[in-house]
């Protein structure tokens, strides 16, 4: 592991960035410290730093529908023995400049088992607002442009059999850092722990990543459904057995899990819809292992 540099005051955006760069630096120092103390440890090198902004292009990008896209990316200076990777959960951070500002947003970088083969680093979901900045932004982005990033960040450990189940609440583009969670755990055939995805949406048209769902719930140990919010859709629109109920998600649905026994609960979406889930969740005493996104 090379010594990190540390950053200069114009480094930072001064956006409130979290972890700010300078934290990151200061993490990095003493992790840095302790493998030279300890030369046994080997440290994974990484296409793309927590310190630095590393430059991007745009490979592809899939409109899901007015609001919705994904984009992918991948290294511009890409050295082919080193991967750009992250543990699921984690987000990066992208940095906008123009001449009146300069900010960064986090977004959940994903890449699923069955994209190993397609040449691209990694794919983020955009939601853009009308007043929306950043999300604007990247939504207009074309193939071809550079972009910088800089990461990973995050919380979250995928600790295998630790739960009996893991029990994920989404709303919108809040499914992304589940994405790849479930995919790594179903894909380790040692990993016994069970997921159950309650997915809620407005529309059939804003459902992301629909037909890799529908083709998860193959493994014995995920299950899911989609809840959509919006009564006027079609119904005849739907896959074989494709689990999707055209109403809200109620909290009965919770109901019909107990006993709650060794188990974690996911939640992601925005701050009210989080804040109303985790208050059902601990009011019921379905469990105290909750964490946010």
């Amino acid at each position: 592991m090379k010594p990190p540099v540390e950053p200069r005051e114009e480094d930072c955006c001064n956006s409130g960035c979290n972890p700010c760069i300078f934290d990151v630096y200061q993490r990095q120092l003493e992790r840095y410290k302790n493998l030279n103390k300890y030369s046994d440890h080997l440290y994974k090198q990484n296409g793309i730093s927590e310190l630095e902004y590393t430059a991007f292009v745009v490979k592809e990008t899939i409109k899901i529908c007015d609001t919705q896209k994904i984009l992918k990316f991948k290294k511009k200076n890409n050295e082919e023995y080193i991967k750009v990777w992250w543990n699921p959960g984690d987000h990066f951070l992208v940095k906008y400049t123009s001449k009146k500002s300069s900010c960064s947003r986090a977004y959940t970088p994903i890449k699923l088992k069955i994209h190993s083969n397609e040449d691209f680093n990694f794919m983020i979901v955009i939601k853009k607002y009308n007043d929306g900045l950043v999300s604007n932004y990247l939504y207009n982005l074309e193939i071809g442009e550079v972009i910088l990033w800089r990461g990973p960040y995050g919380h979250y450990k995928i600790e295998s059999n630790k739960y009996k189940r893991i029990i994920m609440i989404a709303q919108g583009t809040g499914i992304a850092p589940f994405m790849s969670i479930i995919d790594n755990i179903v894909s380790n055939e040692d990993d016994m722990t069970k997921i159950i995805l309650y997915f809620c949406c407005r529309t059939i048209d804003e459902v992301l990543f629909r037909n890799e769902l529908y083709d998860l719930k193959a493994y014995w140990n995920f299950s899911y459904k989609i809840f959509l919010s919006n009564s006027l859709e079609n119904k005849n629109n739907l896959k074989y057995n494709e689990p999707i109920c055209f109403s809200k998600f109620d909290r009965k649905e919770l109901q019909d899990l107990k006993p709650f026994v060794n188990n974690q609960f996911l939640l992601c979406g925005s701050q009210q819809f989080m804040n109303e889930y985790e208050k059902t969740i601990r009011d019921e005493n379905y469990s105290e292992n909750i964490i946010l996104f």
